[in-house]
């Protein structure tokens, strides 16, 4: 038995959920998987997966043999990346997430661009609002969009940022009165963003003082999207990245608010696993989005 191609395999099953998937992607036949996980399981004295005929479970040393060999392929894949350093083409497959309303937004023409800069480099894109576990689910890299530093144990680089907007919609505003301070918002229905069920705080800036308000509402989500379509609908008002109100704004199905206030920024970063060399496709895309959001938002 090859040890390295059966951790190859052993990885792409748990990373497709099924020996077919993982046959489709390593380009060899199903019973050829099972032969490489029954070597694996027999030279290791343990079950890694159980395996019925509607769907198979890792054991728990199977989840944990997963997460070594995930590790073990990443060096794998570093050391190619030192002893190619001098290469100026990206290869292979990269993998990536990121939010999904910046990703229907700006992705697919990045994505393009980033084709014709390096064509032999292939990508699998997952658009997500969850924040994805880069070693788990064996990303390369990561979108996110922010208001707080991010921590995890990954490097994370910023991009750029963007500023948040307070807005509601005509009709709304007509119906329950414009708010002339921060703290009116109190007694507002606020459309929230939020990813959890702690009370949130939307922050302003008047000169140098901060003013904190604790936000209540009928509708928070982890999409910006639905929340836009239900401030135009009249539903509230909303604290959200310029990027997504922009079209309401230019219409008119939205206003802005407080304009005499700061508002918050939040930065786009991108973050990956702390690695000594960082691969060719990794570095080429990075480069790619700062050029792409330098452009897009005047690197603010």
């Amino acid at each position: 038995m090859d040890k390295l191609v059966a951790l190859r395999v052993f990885h792409t099953i748990h990373e497709a959920g099924s020996f077919v998937a993982a046959a489709g992607k390593l380009d060899m036949s199903t019973a050829m998987v099972s032969k490489y996980v029954g070597a694996l399981e027999q030279e290791l004295g343990t079950r890694l997966i159980q395996r019925t005929t509607r769907r198979l479970a890792f054991t728990e040393a199977g989840q944990d043999y997963a997460r070594r060999a995930a590790l073990i392929l990443a060096q794998l894949e570093e050391a190619d990346a030192a002893a190619m350093q001098q290469s100026l083409e990206a290869r292979g497959t990269l993998r990536m997430a990121a939010p999904l309303s910046f990703g229907m937004r700006y992705l697919g023409h990045w994505l393009a661009e980033l084709r014709q800069r390096q064509p032999q480099l292939k990508v699998e894109l997952e658009l997500s609002d969850r924040q994805v576990d880069l070693l788990e689910d064996g990303f390369d890299l990561a979108l996110r969009i922010s208001t707080q530093p991010l921590g995890g144990g990954l490097i994370a680089r910023p991009l750029g940022r963007i500023p948040l907007l307070l807005a509601a919609s005509p009709a709304y505003l007509a119906a329950n009165g414009t708010p002339q301070t921060p703290q009116d918002l109190a007694s507002h229905c606020c459309l929230r963003y939020q990813q959890g069920s702690h009370p949130q705080s939307w922050r302003f800036w008047q000169g140098e003082q901060e003013i904190a308000v604790e936000v209540t509402g009928a509708l928070q989500a982890n999409n910006g999207d639905v929340l836009v379509q239900a401030a135009i609908a009249g539903m509230g008002i909303l604290y959200q990245p310029r990027f997504l109100l922009e079209d309401a704004l230019h219409s008119g199905q939205l206003q802005t608010l407080l304009a005499d206030y700061t508002t918050r920024c939040a930065d786009i970063y991108v973050v990956y696993p702390a690695r000594r060399y960082l691969p060719m496709k990794v570095r080429v895309l990075i480069e790619l989005l700062q050029d792409m959001l330098a452009a897009e938002h005047g690197g603010s």
